[in-house]
């Protein structure tokens, strides 16, 4: 009985995570509209920010609760989910070339090689939360560089006033304190129950739950032909996972890195990151093959599940 609850308002607790990072997105997205910011500009910052929201409240929780093992968890899980699930399901959608601007790769790459190096001595220190704070800012820097290749239907502005917009994302951004609270402490109880280490709730249930918006944007996305935005997304809320959780743990908490998360998660993260640029390059200036991105979606897939299988013990 105890662990049926547990269950149930862990999946409550995600669930209202789910519900206001998508309220938070809609409205925010609309305000920015009504205040004239570019298509690319929420796309690659305010949409990218939103859909990983759930990582950043479920890390501000986990420090605030003392379990930090799953929010740190919780953002490599969760970056490996967005390459191996959602870009993996997304290349089946392919149907064209979409040029991405090569630039945004930089501080992507940057930030999976400052995690590698933080995962060394098994600790945040504040040199390395600071370190990630600096790649923050140079993905803004990029960010404003980068000129726009909107493709597709653009996003248009709701149909509700400012005032109601701005109401509704604050209600957004509550449901977020709330869903995190809740899906921290039922994850950790649920952890206890099954004897499990709450880095290995991170990697898995929390972080397949969280990445659940950016799979919902994803098909949002494709279905206005923004294939741009899919590549976009991920490359943006890959790296707000990493430089705005990381130094939250760096610097408000501690945490002892377990090693098999150097000599497993990492390289498994560093594999599929260097697989999704090549896509997402060779989706911007090679020939256009399809066949190519059907494979490649099945062997991420794969790799998803098979990944999910050794960590909860099936294989």
């Amino acid at each position: 009985m105890e662990l049926a609850h547990s269950v149930f308002f862990l999946l409550t607790g995600i669930t209202i995570l789910i519900w206001g990072a998508n309220k938070f997105v809609d409205h925010s997205g609309s305000i920015a509209k009504h205040l004239g910011i570019s298509d690319l500009a929420i796309g690659l910052t305010l949409v990218a920010f939103g859909t990983s929201a759930p990582e950043i409240f479920v890390g501000i929780s986990g420090v605030i609760n003392g379990n930090e093992e799953i929010a740190f968890g919780n953002v490599i899980g969760s970056n490996i989910a967005n390459i191996g699930l959602i870009f993996g399901v997304t290349c089946f959608y392919f149907n064209a070339p979409s040029k991405t601007q090569l630039l945004n790769f930089i501080p992507f790459s940057l930030s999976v090689i400052l995690l590698g190096f933080s995962l060394i001595d098994e600790t945040i220190s504040l040199s390395e939360s600071i370190g990630f704070i600096v790649l923050l800012m140079l993905f803004m820097y990029v960010l404003l560089k980068t000129k726009s290749l909107d493709d597709g239907e653009p996003f248009k502005a709701s149909n509700i006033n400012m005032s109601m917009s701005i109401i509704f994302a604050l209600i957004g951004l509550i449901a977020l304190f709330v869903g995190s609270g809740i899906t921290i402490h039922y994850a950790e109880k649920t952890a206890i129950f099954f004897g499990v280490p709450q880095i290995i709730i991170g990697l898995t249930i929390i972080a397949l739950g969280t990445s659940l918006p950016e799979l919902a944007t994803a098909i949002t996305a494709l279905r206005k032909g923004k294939h741009q935005m899919v590549v976009g997304n991920i490359i943006g809320s890959n790296i707000f996972n990493l430089v705005l959780v990381i130094p939250i743990i760096g610097f408000f908490g501690s945490i002892s890195i377990n090693q098999f998360v150097m000599e497993r998660d990492f390289y498994i993260l560093s594999a599929m990151s260097i697989i999704f640029i090549i896509l997402a390059i060779a989706l911007t200036k090679i020939e256009f093959r399809k066949s190519i991105f059907s494979v490649s979606g099945i062997f991420l897939i794969s790799s998803y599940i098979l990944y999910l299988s050794v960590l909860s013990g099936i294989i």
